[in-house]
C-alpha cells in the first residue's frame, strides 16, 4: 500500500485562505484492508487541512453496512472529523444497487446520514455555507443516469442549475460524484451558472487506470467501460473553475477480482490550497526580492 500524493494552488479573490484535502472512491467492503485507511489518516493529519472533501463511493457493496468490518469506516470518518470538518458528497456506489428490473436504492445513504454531526456534512443535493464558502453537493438521479449512459444530460443539468441558483454570493465549490456530467460532450456550456463555480472536486472515474506520473488528461478505459476517454484526471481549468478529478483510493472495485492492483496504483490523496490573489502575488513578490538580495549578498 502507498499515498500517491498530489498538491495545487488555487487562487481567488475573495480573500479566502485554507487549506483542503480532497479523497474520493475509498469503495469500502467485506474484509477491507483497515490498514489503509490508517494510512491515509495518518497523511491528512500530518498536512493539518481545514476541510476534507469526500466525493462519493465511500462503499463498494451494498450490504456492506451489515459486515461485522463496517465500523471501521465509521471509525475513519470520525477520525478525520477530529482533524478538519469533513464533507461528503453522495456517489453511484451510496445510491443504487443492480437489480433484475433496474436500480434501487441502498442502505448505505441512510447509513451514510447517520454519520451527520457538527463536524461531518452529508451533502445530498444539498448546500453547505460556512464564512465565504459555501459547499454544493450535487447527486444526480443515478437511475436516468445509467439507463440512458451519461449521454442525456438535460435533466441533470436543470437539477444541478437550481441548486446553484440557491446559493449566496459566495466562493462556490462543488462536490459531484461524476466528472462527466460537467465535462462530457462539452456538457459544460450547456449548464446555466455553471461559472459561477470556483472549483469543482469530482472522483468516480478511478484516473482511467493510468498511473499519475504520466501526464494529461485522458485515460485507459472508464467506469462505463469507454476506451481512451478524455477530461478523466487531473486539474482541468474552463474559464475561472477548477475542476479537480481525484483519482480514487481504490482503483478497483472488490467486484473485479483483480484488487491487487490497488496497491500498485496507490491511494489518491490531493491537497488544495485556496490562496487570496493579492496576498499570494504579494508573497511571491516579496519572495523573489529576497532571493534577489540573498543572492546579490552571496556576491559581495
Amino acid at each position: 500500500m502507498r499515498i500517491d500524493y498530489k498538491k495545487y494552488i488555487v487562487e481567488n479573490n475573495k480573500n479566502i485562505n485554507t487549506k483542503i484535502i480532497h479523497i474520493s472512491d475509498i469503495h469500502f467492503a467485506h474484509n477491507y484492508n483497515a490498514k489503509r485507511l490508517e494510512m491515509i489518516k495518518n497523511k491528512i493529519k500530518k498536512i493539518k487541512p481545514n476541510y476534507i472533501c469526500i466525493t462519493g463511493d465511500t462503499v463498494d457493496i451494498h450490504d456492506v453496512v451489515y459486515d461485522t468490518n463496517y465500523p471501521d469506516l465509521k471509525k475513519f470518518i470520525n477520525d478525520l472529523s477530529e482533524i478538519g470538518k469533513v464533507i461528503i458528497s453522495v456517489g453511484n456506489h451510496e445510491y443504487i444497487k443492480m437489480e433484475e428490473n433496474g436500480f434501487g436504492k441502498t442502505e448505505n445513504i441512510e447509513w451514510l446520514k447517520q454519520l451527520k454531526k457538527d463536524n461531518i456534512i452529508i451533502l445530498d443535493n444539498e448546500i453547505y455555507e460556512e464564512k465565504n464558502i459555501s459547499f454544493i453537493g450535487y447527486n444526480p438521479d443515478y437511475e436516468y443516469y445509467y439507463k440512458y449512459k451519461e449521454k442525456r444530460p438535460e435533466k441533470y443539468n436543470k437539477e444541478l442549475e437550481k441548486i446553484i441558483e440557491k446559493t449566496k454570493n459566495k466562493y462556490k465549490i462543488l462536490l459531484v460524484h461524476t466528472p462527466s456530467i460537467i465535462l462530457r460532450d462539452d456538457n459544460y456550456k450547456n449548464i446555466k451558472n455553471i461559472d459561477k463555480i470556483s472549483l469543482t472536486l469530482c472522483g468516480h472515474t478511478h484516473g482511467g487506470m493510468i498511473p499519475s506520473f504520466i501526464p494529461g488528461h485522458f485515460g485507459i478505459i472508464s467506469p462505463t467501460r469507454e476506451l481512451f476517454p478524455k477530461n478523466i484526471r487531473g486539474n482541468i481549468k474552463i474559464n475561472n473553475n477548477n475542476i479537480i478529478i481525484s483519482s480514487g483510493i481504490m482503483k478497483l472495485s472488490r467486484k473485479s477480482k483483480i484488487t491487487f492492483l490497488n496497491d500498485i496504483y496507490g491511494s489518491n490523496i490531493i491537497e488544495i490550497n485556496l490562496k487570496d490573489k493579492f496576498i499570494n502575488k504579494k508573497y511571491w513578490f516579496y519572495k523573489k526580492n529576497m532571493v534577489f538580495l540573498e543572492c546579490k549578498q552571496d556576491r559581495a
